[in-house]
């Protein structure tokens, strides 16, 4: 009894999330094959990307004339850029994979289809043991077109702000009573959004599964099944069915990363419960985690992924340019100081620098420097270069360290904390078992782009190096030439392309050396140019005892050497030979 009362404290569920409910109606739908479908029919129309913009972002209640208000009521003003939304590219991103999601997981799970209905009286622990068939079905004959994705990134960027605004344009419960004359009385569940249990056990997530359904839909279930000591095998199935009898379309697990290998028989039978509820129920499920998750997800998870056509999105930092101009622009707008503080150049260079394009760290740091200048900043109340670094050095110590890692950019140092950035090995792992188009956002995308042109980069070097020294070129030329090649073909990948190119590098450069210095080249038997080396120190030749530039064979010898030395030689008169010709 004891065990049972602490369990029941531990795993008790806290809803971060409650959407609205109401009762069906049914749209018209443009799509042919999501017709006929109550479950589709009843949800809100397919947004297009100005409606999430305008509905995504959240923008405190600003005028400027609030600024002549009292410091008080300004400070509370303040407080509301704790809130705030920007609506970024990787918000409407996670909006269409949601709404493509949701639609296509419902298209196989119409609740008049005779293969749904048989479902329920199979029972779902054999579905789920029997798995699915050559042709993709289930024992039911119910083909599963559930897909899932991942949200990975950095924390503090707004992923499960994203994935919570698009949810909340959708109604979380809809309750359906008569479709088409008949009676279709059931509450159909659109969403469901669960943390990840504090001890990452399949178990812990059982029981939150059981109370939050229960929160939202008015049920009992938890009662009924969860409590009564239930092992996991016994709880796997109920929550299968129940996804299946509320029509759950989309089942979101935040904080992914606290997934332990050691609990309840750890992460990865997790993910292969995730797995079959896509594959063989046709329940959507959605992963969200810091990079801390991307090594688990690398495992059986990403089986269930590579059907999907989603694709998952990484959202890192932003880049300090174009992405982080804008973001903090919009920013900037919302200031209730009594003097209005114009973003320079400096301060914008300075925010990035103090928050390394972290979204949360930038709005929690420009509402506290705000709130500074108003209660200890003099009558112009101004925003500068120096209140914002006080502030920061003031107010933000904790994440001081790890903004430190950051700036510095040092990768080792990031390797050491695995929440600021996954290693190159793991990234490149999680891209290339993700067989759709993995969507990177922010810094990580440079990353990778510049990580991935290296790794090519190398390895072609050496392969092109290798080729141009065996048609006849130096080391050195080689080098040189094979830097050209690629530098001029980036997004060549083909090592036949980039050998063409380089033997007409190497025909340039032989046709080159003929024009410039002919007596410098020579042919080689295949017809490549081999330059000669130049000598450093001029060969001398051998000359004839008699030949004058014998006298100054020697290095040391001076002027009036070369007169005696001459003279000695017989090649200059002496006076006595002068004399005889003197007539």
């Amino acid at each position: 009894m004891t065990k049972k009362v602490n369990e029941d404290f531990m795993y008790h569920y806290t809803p971060s999330l409650i959407g609205k409910q109401e009762e069906a109606k049914y749209k018209p739908q443009v799509i042919s094959s999501y017709k006929d479908n109550p479950f589709i029919e009843a949800l809100p129309p397919i947004f297009e990307e100005e409606h999430v913009a305008i509905h995504v972002g959240k923008y405190p209640d600003y005028n400027e004339e609030q600024r002549k208000l009292g410091s008080q009521t300004r400070l509370h003003l303040v407080q509301q850029i704790c809130d705030y939304v920007e609506p970024l590219p990787s918000h409407l991103l996670v909006e269409q994979r949601l709404s493509r999601l949701m639609r296509h997981g419902y298209k196989a799970r119409n609740p008049f289809f005779p293969e749904t209905i048989r479902q329920f009286h199979i029972g779902f622990k054999e579905i789920l043991n029997a798995g699915v068939g050559m042709d993709d079905a289930n024992i039911a004959g119910v083909r599963s077109t559930a897909t899932g994705f991942a949200i990975l990134g950095v924390s503090g960027q707004g992923k499960t702000t994203a994935i919570e605004s698009s949810l909340l344009l959708y109604p979380q419960v809809i309750h359906h009573s008569v479709y088409n004359g008949q009676p279709f009385i059931r509450k159909q569940l659109v969403w469901l959004k669960l943390n990840c249990p504090f001890d990452g056990s399949l178990r812990g997530l059982c029981l939150n599964f059981f109370q939050a359904v229960d929160s939202h839909l008015a049920t009992d279930y938890f009662r009924k099944f969860a409590s009564k000591g239930s092992s996991v095998d016994i709880l796997i199935p109920i929550m299968a069915h129940i996804s299946t009898l509320h029509g759950l379309g989309a089942l979101v697990i935040d904080e992914i990363q606290n997934l332990s290998f050691m609990k309840s028989g750890g992460a990865e039978r997790m993910l292969n419960y995730f797995t079959q509820l896509i594959n063989t129920i046709g329940v959507p499920v959605i992963l969200i985690g810091t990079f801390k998750a991307m090594k688990l997800l690398s495992g059986s998870f990403s089986q269930a992924r590579r059907s999907t056509g989603q694709g998952d999105l990484i959202m890192d930092r932003l880049t300090d340019g174009e992405e982080w101009d804008y973001f903090i622009e919009r920013l900037w707008r919302f200031q209730w100081t009594s003097n209005p503080t114009k973003l320079s150049e400096p301060i914008k260079k300075t925010m990035y620098e103090l928050s390394q394009g972290i979204v949360d760290i930038a709005v929690k740091l420009y509402m506290l420097s705000q709130w500074e200048v108003i209660m200890y900043g003099d009558e112009k109340e101004r925003i500068t270069v120096s209140v914002l670094k006080d502030v920061a050095n003031r107010h933000m110590r904790l994440i001081q360290p790890l903004l430190k890692v950051l700036k510095r950019n040092d990768p080792s140092a990031m390797m050491l904390i695995d929440d600021l950035r996954p290693t190159w090995d793991t990234l490149d792992e999680f891209l290339q078992k993700a067989t759709e188009k993995v969507c990177l956002q922010g810094e990580i995308r440079t990353l990778e782009k510049r990580n991935d042109k290296t790794a090519i980069n190398q390895e072609m070097f050496l392969e092109l190096v290798k080729t141009a020294i065996d048609f006849g070129a130096t080391a050195d030329v080689s080098e040189v030439i094979t830097e050209r090649v690629l530098q001029r073909n980036e997004s060549e990948k083909s090592i036949v392309t980039l050998r063409k190119e380089l033997l007409k590098e190497l025909e340039l450069q032989e046709t080159a050396s003929d024009i410039v210095n002919p007596d410098v080249t020579m042919k080689t038997s295949s017809g490549t140019a081999t330059k000669s080396r130049k000598s450093t120190k001029k060969e001398q030749p051998i000359l004839e005892v008699d030949d004058l530039r014998n006298v100054t064979k020697s290095t040391n010898i001076k002027g009036e050497e070369v007169y005696e030395k001459l003279v000695e030689q017989g090649i200059v008169p002496s006076e006595e030979d002068l004399s005889k010709l003197i007539i």
